[in-house]
């Protein structure tokens, strides 16, 4: 038995001996590595990067483990995101509310106003600063002086499409109609792929009464939106007061093969067929 216990205890120790020989080479790889950075002043940095390394292993085993892919690039420091409102504005509540385009961020403290004042008289070329107030006006429904400022900015720079459109909302919510759609054409024209431009200038269009240009504007906004039901919705109710009947009860019929369940699209359709 003693004879067998040596043997076993011999045979433990000649593995460790082969185990530590086998990583030899890889101790004096990292022993070397560490003189190289202590020989160039560089052991934090270098004790700095292993530590990354391992931290990152760590993050990437809890993402794993919780089921999510890690982030192809990870930023730091994290930038704050800015909280974007679209603004809703109309003349009454029977009005769609797809109206506005515009969108601001606010910060804290000071107010928005204040703070777009002062960096325009800081900087009187700060055309950033100068939207921004002009989409703040918008919100609080001082439309006058919202018009002032787009219809600067469109002078200013009459390529950007946004200086446009947000100028004639504030027409449109001025009741100039004929004016806020001038201003809603010259913004499709440089950018026509933004199908609720093509319906507000449709309602600049329907406010005058010309429901033929309407009618089209709305056909376009639904080329690029083709199962918007509120779109559909509001072309139905231009063929009634365009008095086609027929082109009407088509796209209410549009509207129940989309949505068997849309009530006033049925209604409307009944009483039409009556």
């Amino acid at each position: 038995m003693s004879l067998l216990l040596s043997i076993v205890f011999a045979g433990s120790i000649l593995s460790i001996i082969i185990i530590l020989l086998s990583k030899l080479p890889a101790a004096f790889e990292a022993q070397s590595k560490v003189k190289v950075a202590l020989n160039h002043g560089n052991f934090w940095t270098y004790l700095a990067g292993n530590l990354k390394i391992l931290s990152g292993k760590i993050w990437h085993f809890i993402l794993e483990a919780k089921d999510l892919k890690p982030p192809a690039k990870l930023r730091a420091p994290v930038e704050k995101v800015k909280k974007a409102f679209r603004i809703r504005i109309r003349s009454h509540e029977d009005e769609p509310e797809w109206l506005p385009e515009a969108t601001d961020s606010l910060r804290d403290g000071q107010t928005a106003e204040t703070m777009y004042l002062e960096a325009i008289k800081k900087d009187p070329q700060n055309m950033e600063a100068y939207e921004n107030l002009g989409r703040l006006y918008l919100q609080e429904k001082n439309y006058i002086e919202a018009a002032e400022i787009f219809e600067y900015l469109t002078r200013f720079d009459p390529g950007k499409d946004t200086y446009f459109s947000n100028l004639a909302l504030s027409l449109y919510s001025l009741q100039q109609y004929p004016q806020a759609a001038a201003a809603y054409e010259k913004a499709l024209s440089l950018n026509n792929k933004i199908p609720a431009r093509w319906v507000n200038l449709g309602l600049s269009f329907m406010a005058q009464g010309e429901y033929g240009k309407a009618i089209k504007a709305i056909t376009n906004a639904l080329g690029l939106d083709k199962r918007n039901l509120n779109y559909m919705m509001l072309l139905a109710d231009l063929y009634l007061k365009a008095h086609n009947q027929i082109r009407a009860e088509q796209v209410l019929s549009q509207v129940l093969e989309l949505e068997p369940t849309n009530r006033l699209a049925r209604e409307k359709l009944m009483r039409l067929r009556v």
